[in-house]
């Protein structure tokens, strides 16, 4: 049984984007930098207990923002990280859902501004993951140019792209534009395996789906009472394929640990997002259970050394 962690520190901004709602507001104490400040050392109090070294994919414009407004706090968080053995991977500067439109000058800047922020750090970036999963061969060039081992974008789950089309379809009825993406089907299509890109000199590291009807294997699924598209006993099979399948990849998003009343959190968010509805604490256990049953986990950095 092999586990591989990765945690993406998409921080509050993005959810309202892909919910299509106003800017978060901070009149009712929700700050910027709670995906660094308040989330994170929730995951690493959970990984230090369960023996966990995780790859962490860092927002660039996130990390900037924290060391010239914020006093450097969410960099000390990634500090520790480093210091406790996690990994930190590029997850673009701007977290622009519209990247893969951009011009191929335009994404290497992007990703050069975030490996930059990440090297200040002292930490040595290897690998990346596209804003929103959608990407394209020449968005992974210029990752490969940046002399990284792999790219961790493919979410191979086409029933994960079709209720995103759904959802974004309805939101648009009700006047609410996303930014998510509506092309790149292909990040949602292909081999669930790690494998080779060998035009490309880079391994291709998927996030993990289920066997039936390929659902991700995600903390949004895996963590709320009801996942998305999903009834209760279909989200607790999940969780038991999750913690019983031979080889897993399971990605997060620093949101999974939020606390809606602490953080602050918009009620429209809230509502918006299905799985802020399970408390907090029945989130923490199930992921601390996921973990535990598991064996604990790895980066994919530590994989690729292991394995390749």
């Amino acid at each position: 049984m092999s586990t591989i962690v990765s945690l993406d520190l998409d921080d509050l901004d993005c959810y309202h984007a892909i919910h299509g709602l106003d800017a978060p507001a901070q009149a009712q104490g929700a700050q910027p930098g709670l995906a660094l400040e308040r989330w994170l050392p929730r995951f690493l109090d959970v990984f230090a207990a369960k023996d966990v070294r995780a790859t962490i994919f860092v927002i660039g414009k996130d990390l900037e923002r924290d060391l010239r407004e914020r006093g450097g706090r969410g960099a000390e968080v990634l500090a520790r990280a480093k210091h406790d053995g996690h990994e930190l991977a590029n997850h673009g500067y701007a977290h622009a859902y519209d990247m893969v439109r951009w011009s191929e000058a335009e994404i290497a800047e992007d990703l050069r501004r975030c490996d930059d922020l990440l090297r200040e750090l002292g930490a040595a970036p290897k690998g990346f993951r596209a804003p929103g999963y959608t990407h394209d061969r020449r968005m992974l060039l210029q990752v490969a140019g940046l002399g990284y081992r792999y790219d961790s974008s493919l979410l191979p789950s086409p029933t994960y792209y079709l209720g995103k089309l759904g959802v974004m379809g309805l939101r648009r009825l009700r006047g609410r534009k996303s930014v998510s993406q509506r092309g790149g089907a292909s990040s949602f299509l292909g081999n669930t395996a790690v494998h080779l890109l060998p035009e490309l000199g880079l391994w291709e590291i998927p996030i993990s789906v289920s066997r039936a009807l390929r659902l991700p294997l995600i903390g949004t699924f895996l963590l709320p009472d009801a996942p998305p598209m999903m009834t209760r006993l279909q989200g607790e099979a999940l969780r038991r394929e999750a913690a019983q399948t031979r080889h897993l990849h399971v990605e997060l998003h620093a949101i999974d640990l939020a606390d809606p009343e602490a953080d602050g959190l918009d009620s429209a968010l809230v509502r918006a997002a299905r799985e802020l509805g399970t408390p907090l604490d029945r989130r923490l256990e199930r992921l601390t259970a996921l973990l535990a049953a598991r064996g604990g986990g790895t980066s994919i950095a530590r994989a690729m050394n292991r394995s390749l």
